[in-house]
């Protein structure tokens, strides 16, 4: 097998790329759908890249395709890997051709790579490809892998193929499901299969620890340890836009259909250094929520803050934003900007104990809590490189209990870190079921009889 491309002049000058290991079996593979697995940092999406490149230059008129969950988080992903490590030195420009209006690579062959989000799927949908390489595939959904399988219809080349990479997630994810099934063939990389590794990135991983250690350091498919919110079910709580479509949450141009979602709140949780998050809820007319929108974002002012949720406010009419207590100047800029901000109740036993009940399935064999698969608006770049949560679906796989000296679990208070999407869930929570029987206001003795009423 030869990988050092020459078809074409003034060819890299860096060091040919040769795949080893789990990587080389997935060059050779044509499995139609084939998952490269394994912790961080083992060169997974730098063979694809390669690979996809590869058939794009040797088979012309070849149709492929890069995607991610969104398209946003591609630009600071995979297209910079495959800019700056995988197209030779002098092609892309003069050679191959990003076409901005197409959004896709344009090879002199008459091959072409496209890049898109699955959150414009039908983009996807109507279109034909060879190969498609799925960046971070445990971040999709069963639907939307499904929907790539069924556009690997283009026929040029001698095979049509599904690539994806991933960070091993949770043992019950569909993805693993799929694969333990053998309908998708997976291979397991190793940090052996990466020769540019270095010890500090080594280091680095050692030094995690918890389900995120097994996970991208040790590759191992885990559930964390004392979950807090064990009710939840991505295939019950993560929902599509049909979805939303089918219940009449959105219509069917996939705007919000506000005959049926009766209330918009705002949750704040403040951060800077940690994250700070802002997310919009619709709640329909039987309190079930929705989250509609999320903002999480490390390293950002009150100011820019309060630009984000103005537009949000903008799109949605936020009637209510609900914030962290713990920040009254923060909480005083909103209302000054004229954004209705009170403090949330910070009851973080009550609060936990509300949200689990939401995610309860009820006995018309629905939760009260629905989390929109697109509601993240942005990507926290710098979260994302460190193999930390960047939403509310990346922590609530990850919040935990602590555990005592004896270790036992202590159901009190999770463990610090990766709980900002969750407190502002939980603050959000909290004033719903406030809202729902008339009590709006933060008086604390309001706020007890509340929770006698609600068996807290």
């Amino acid at each position: 097998m030869t990988t050092a491309l020459t078809t074409r002049p003034n060819n890299r000058a860096r060091a040919p790329f040769r795949p080893y290991g789990a990587g080389l079996t997935a060059w050779r593979s044509g499995a139609s759908e084939c998952l490269l697995a394994g912790p961080a940092d083992c060169g997974k999406s730098r063979t694809w890249l390669e690979k996809i490149h590869h058939c794009a230059d040797r088979y012309p008129g070849m149709r492929g395709l890069i995607v991610r969950k969104t398209r946003h988080s591609l630009t600071q992903s995979a297209m910079v890997t495959f800019e700056k490590k995988v197209l030779p030195d002098g092609w892309l420009g003069n050679l191959i051709h990003f076409r901005t209006q197409e959004q896709q690579y344009e090879y002199p062959n008459g091959s072409i790579i496209a890049v898109a989000g699955m959150d414009d799927a039908e983009k996807i949908q109507s279109s034909e490809w060879d190969f498609i390489y799925a960046q971070e595939a445990t971040e999709l959904s069963l639907d939307a892998w499904e929907t790539m399988t069924k556009c690997l219809r283009n026929g040029v080349m001698p095979y049509q193929q599904l690539a994806a990479d991933c960070n091993p997630s949770y043992p019950t994810h569909w993805l693993k499901a799929r694969c333990d099934r053998g309908v998708t063939r997976m291979l397991m990389a190793r940090h052996e299969d990466n020769p540019t590794i270095t010890p500090e990135r080594i280091a680095r991983l050692k030094a995690l620890t918890g389900v995120r250690k097994l996970r991208l350091c040790d590759g191992i498919w885990a559930a964390a340890e004392g979950i807090v919110y064990d009710e939840w079910n991505p295939s019950i709580h993560l929902v599509t836009r049909e979805q939303l479509k089918a219940r009449e949450v959105f219509y069917t141009d996939g705007t919000l259909n506000r005959q049926v979602i009766r209330h918009i709140i705002g949750g704040i949780d403040w951060g800077y250094t940690n994250p700070g998050v802002l997310q919009v809820w619709g709640i329909d007319g039987d309190w079930r929520m929705y989250l509609l929108a999320e903002i999480y974002r490390t390293r950002r002012t009150t100011d820019w803050w309060v630009e984000q949720a103005q537009a949000l406010d903008q799109e949605f009419g936020v009637e209510q934003w609900v914030a962290d207590p713990s920040e009254p100047s923060d909480i005083r800029t909103f209302n000054e900007a004229g954004l209705p901000t009170i403090g949330a109740d910070n009851a973080i036993k009550f609060g936990i104990k509300n949200m689990k009940s939401r995610m309860e399935v009820k006995g018309d064999g629905r939760t009260r809590m629905y989390i929109y698969e697109y509601s993240l608006r942005d990507r926290d770049e710098l979260r994302d490189e460190a193999h930390q949560p960047v939403c509310f679906e990346g922590e609530i796989n990850e919040l935990v209990w602590p555990k005592g000296q004896d270790g036992q679990v202590l159901k009190e208070v999770p463990a610090p870190g990766n709980d900002h999407s969750m407190d502002a869930a939980r603050y959000a929570c909290m004033y719903s079921e406030r809202l729902s029987i008339g009590v709006t206001d933060t008086d604390r003795d309001t706020l007890a009889a509340l929770r006698r009423y609600r068996g807290y």
